[in-house]
């Protein structure tokens, strides 16, 4: 079975942190649960930093997974913002822990995935604009 990618689970666990603020998924004000997920914000006693631009592109890869694997969705808010855990998570989606294990590693691959695909536009839309701005330098006369 495929593992977990880190990097996306530290990310699902900075998101829960910037969303129980208040923030992320439309909150206005702070969710009920807020505390309890605040609580999280270390791992081993060490705080877990949250940048707000990382934060919000996770919000986005995480809405995405709305349109498109809905139970996928789902199944990270239970287990991220609402704290769940896999066994409740399991338990209110009616399907086995080890069902929700192997949806976290597909939401895992699905957001890196999402992620990735973001990374090349942006790259894209850069070199697209790099030769305007080095022509638009040389117009100028001294």
């Amino acid at each position: 079975m495929a593992q977990r990618l880190e990097h996306i689970k530290h990310r699902l666990e900075c998101w829960a942190i910037w969303a129980s603020r208040g923030a992320g998924l439309g909150f206005k004000t702070k969710s009920v649960l807020a505390s309890e997920v605040w609580s999280r914000g270390s791992y081993n006693h060490v705080p877990i930093p949250v940048s707000e631009e990382e934060a919000w592109e996770t919000e986005k890869a995480v809405m995405a997974l709305k349109l498109t694997r809905s139970h996928l969705h789902v199944m990270i808010l239970h287990i991220y913002l609402n704290d769940l855990g896999v066994r409740e998570t399991a338990k209110r989606m009616q399907r086995a822990e080890s069902t929700i294990k192997a949806q976290l590693v597909q939401a895992d691959h699905a957001i890196n995935a999402w992620l990735e695909e973001r990374a090349v536009e942006v790259e894209s839309k850069r070199k697209a604009a790099a030769p305007s701005i080095t022509a638009k330098r040389g117009s100028f006369t001294t």
